[in-house]
């Protein structure tokens, strides 16, 4: 079995208005951008990258009603954004916000 998945936290940056697909789900795109220490063979390592996220579905409508700035834990798997493409995503399927907001 293949397995693709994902768990991110960081920073809304910057978010798209929510649209709606043709088939009638919602659709949310946003860049999280993330800053960690991470261990990398003993040594510490400085993680930071700016990732484009895309939600569908109630998630998207829930994720609609926060801002830049909104703290944040994703679920999800990586995937090209578009079937000709070769820059990668994150589709997210669940949220958590961090610090109680």
């Amino acid at each position: 079995m293949s397995r693709n998945e994902l768990v991110l936290s960081g920073v809304i940056a910057t978010r798209d208005l929510l649209r709606y697909t043709p088939a009638g789900m919602p659709l949310l795109n946003f860049v999280l951008l993330h800053d960690s220490e991470q261990q990398e063979v003993g040594q510490a390592f400085k993680a930071q990258l700016e990732i484009t996220v895309s939600v569908l579905g109630d998630a998207a409508v829930q994720l609609d009603r926060l801002g830049p700035g909104s703290q944040i834990t994703l679920k999800g798997f990586l995937a090209r954004k578009s079937r000709n493409s070769r820059q990668l995503v994150m589709r997210a399927e669940q949220f958590k916000l961090i610090d109680g907001e």
